[in-house]
């Protein structure tokens, strides 16, 4: 009885069915996540400079697409200049660097660089990237592109003293120095100028290794002054700084070699990338 009546009153059992089981989201994949992560920029590859060893390559393709694309492309190409200038630097310390490349990358640094002096505010840079890269390349070419353009550089790289002398851990007085110490005598070279520019960069950027080195290369070893030498390579090669502390601690072992002979011989064009063959 009670049974039926249950029945006609529609009673359920006592036992109550299990809540249902959330689904699990649905697993993201890959190419949606990739989707979703932001395009690389030039200026994200050259933040992964020295992490990444393809990041510097990225960084000079993305800058210089970058600045095909923009209505204002001077930050771009800026960026595109220091990427290259960077890369001449670390392609310097192959075994067998590919000289070819080197002045490539160097005309098309200076390129891009002057195409940047029309952006605002970034004058003081782009104008001595381009130097900086224009000296790079008439130094492999040889003594004569370099003689031909030393009025131009040298007053560029004036010019970028007075207007940001800090720039690049004071890049202005090391690239006089770089140049005054490669021209020959006759052409304006002069060994004393070259030390005073440096040792001026030395005192403004103390923590810049690449002023202690360049400082021994260019004029230490010309004016066989080995106390100088070890002095500024001792600091460099302590440096933080890899690439210049590699460099001072490769020209420390070549001490005999450079020191043993003449000067002039021991280093032809100091401070950067020597003459195609």
């Amino acid at each position: 009885m009670a049974a039926a009546l249950c029945a006609a009153a529609g009673c359920h059992s006592q036992k109550r069915p299990s809540a249902p089981i959330p689904a699990r989201p649905a697993a993201v994949a890959p190419a949606a996540a990739d989707a979703r992560r932001p395009a690389e920029t030039g200026q994200l590859a050259w933040e992964k400079r020295d992490s990444d060893p393809g990041a510097l390559d990225r960084a000079v393709s993305l800058f210089e697409a970058e600045a095909r694309r923009g209505a204002d492309p001077a930050q771009a190409l800026l960026g595109a200049a220091r990427a290259r200038r960077l890369r001449i630097a670390r392609t310097e310390q192959y075994p067998d660097p590919e000289a070819s490349t080197m002045a490539a990358d160097a005309q098309e640094c200076a390129a891009d660089a002057h195409r940047a002096r029309a952006g605002a505010g970034i004058e003081a840079e782009a104008l001595y990237l381009w130097a900086v890269c224009s000296a790079i390349w008439s130094r492999m070419q040889g003594f004569t592109p370099l003689i031909e353009r030393r009025g131009e550089l040298t007053a560029a790289f004036l010019r970028v003293a007075l207007l940001d002398p800090d720039l690049d851990g004071a890049g202005a007085e090391r690239e006089l120095g770089a140049l005054y110490a490669a021209l020959p005598a006759y052409a304006g070279g002069d060994l004393e100028e070259a030390r005073r520019y440096l040792l001026a960069a030395v005192q403004r950027a103390p923590e810049d290794a690449r002023n202690h080195v360049v400082l021994a290369r260019a004029v230490a070893v010309k004016a066989q002054d080995r106390a100088l030498f070890r002095e500024h390579l001792m600091v460099a090669a302590k440096s933080g700084d890899a690439l210049a502390a590699a460099q001072a601690r490769a020209l420390l072992e070549r001490e005999r070699e450079l020191f043993g002979g003449p000067a002039e011989a021991a280093q032809p064009i100091p401070g950067g990338p020597q003459k195609l063959p």
